[in-house]
């Protein structure tokens, strides 16, 4: 009799800790040129240690059980994860990558929100710190563009009625943009992303003042819950934020920042970036930048239908480049399945990058 009773407690016992493991319910990989992301989806109260090892990092979770959808997707491998091994000791369970060469790193968790369902644990791998090498000052002779192709990685955007994802679309013209700019003379193109993965808004900025850019465009495919919204607009930065519904709502979409596996942290000089909207820079850079929205949208009446004829405001962050005059394109409504079936055509694409390209040539005449 002891023996049955203790047999089922023990049956019990290991029922509730079956029950009591912790899942993980998915992981995700970016790689950037600045940092390898792992995204884990998990439960709330997840306990995990990261550890250091030589070339090794050690990510143990206690009590974890994967998805077996879920298994294949660990092992991944990129400029910096060499390998992948997946073991238990007990109770734990112990992620082991092997890095290429030197590295840093950084984790934390991230709370649900209104696009991710569950909490999420954020491993951020970066390069190990180089001390910077100074270089000579030179005179720059050519007209530097920033094309910022908007969203990236975990950040989707918008997701059409076909289930397009607006970061490849912004991506796609992004890329013939610089082509045809890097063929130009006395033109040169720098991208903020080069592939999918996010980059934080207010690195963005920064990305354009280190390049010394003398335009900034942001490139991007609105979305609304209405499906026949329709057309091309234009917005330039609003010190008061937007002044329309609209533009309210689109400012709140663009500007989360935490949401996609990601913490940004303001640093001093972002700081700056508020105090200097009040500089007399800032007020020549807005008019400038209501010149080059009047030029796009008149490119892009050519090619398609516009949303709104005129430049409009809002507060967006990427926008925030001082004295740099800078502009956020909606190309088209992703929402709406015509326009999306036309921002998929690689021939439509390049008519847009076209529509901007010649939009920047006559804002330089």
């Amino acid at each position: 009799m002891r023996l049955k009773l203790f047999l089922i407690t023990l049956l019990l016992f290991g029922t509730a800790s079956a029950k009591e493991k912790m899942m993980l319910y998915d992981f995700r990989f970016w790689t950037s040129p600045e940092r390898t992301r792992i995204v884990i989806d998990t439960e709330k109260d997840i306990q995990y240690r990261v550890t250091n090892h030589a070339n090794k990092i050690d990510l143990t979770i206690q009590n974890a059980k994967l998805l077996r959808t879920t298994y294949d997707k660990v092992f991944y491998q990129d400029m910096r994860i060499k390998h992948t091994k997946l073991k238990r000791k007990l109770q734990a369970m112990h992620l082991l990558f092997t890095i290429r060469k030197g590295y840093r790193v950084k984790s934390y968790m991230l709370k649900p929100n209104s696009k991710y369902t569950y909490h999420r644990l954020v491993i951020d791998i970066y390069d190990e710190d180089k001390k910077p090498i100074k270089k000579p000052i030179k005179k720059i002779a050519q007209k530097i563009i920033l094309i910022d192709a908007g969203h990236g990685g975990e950040d989707p955007g918008a997701t059409g009625y076909f289930q397009t994802k607006e970061k490849h679309i912004t991506l796609a013209i992004a890329k013939k943009l610089a082509n045809k700019l890097n063929k130009t003379r006395g033109f040169k193109a720098r991208l903020s992303r080069k592939g999918d993965y996010y980059v934080g808004l207010t690195k963005r900025i920064r990305i354009a003042q280190a390049n010394h850019a003398s335009l900034f465009i942001s490139i991007h495919a609105d979305s609304v819950k209405h499906t026949s919204a329709k057309g091309a607009s234009v917005y330039t930065l609003s010190e008061l934020g937007g002044l329309t519904k609209f533009a309210k709502r689109l400012e709140r979409s663009q500007n989360t920042t935490d949401q996609f596996g990601g913490k940004e942290e303001m640093t001093k000089g972002d700081k700056y970036l508020n105090k200097i909207l009040w500089d007399f820079s800032r007020k020549d850079r807005d008019i400038q930048s209501k010149k080059l929205g009047r030029l796009i949208l008149q490119q892009m009446q050519k090619i398609g239908p516009l949303h709104k004829k005129r430049p409009q405001k809002a507060g967006f962050v990427v926008l925030k480049t001082p004295a740099i005059p800078s502009v956020l394109l909606e190309t088209a409504f992703i929402s709406n399945p015509q326009e999306e079936k036309r921002l998929n055509n690689k021939k439509e694409q390049d008519k847009i990058a076209t529509a901007i390209y010649h939009a920047i040539l006559n804002y330089y005449k």
